[in-house]
């Protein structure tokens, strides 16, 4: 199913996962003080600062909630 910007309905019913470029499990979203917004993999530690369209560059999928 192809998701829709423009849709506000459609885009409530996602999530949006987005996955570690070396060991493919899920990144959390974790707010560090200071240093602002991280993606952060459990697994293996990575942490990745997150700035605007940063998850475009990630392995992401959006998936119903």
């Amino acid at each position: 199913m192809a998701i829709s910007k423009n849709n506000p309905a459609v885009r409530d019913n996602q999530r949006l996962l987005v996955h570690c470029p070396k060991c493919n499990g899920e990144l959390t979203l974790l707010k560090r003080v200071p240093g602002g917004m991280h993606y952060v993999c459990m697994k293996d530690g990575t942490a990745l600062p997150v700035t605007r369209g940063s998850y475009k560059d990630l392995p992401h999928e959006w998936v119903r909630k």
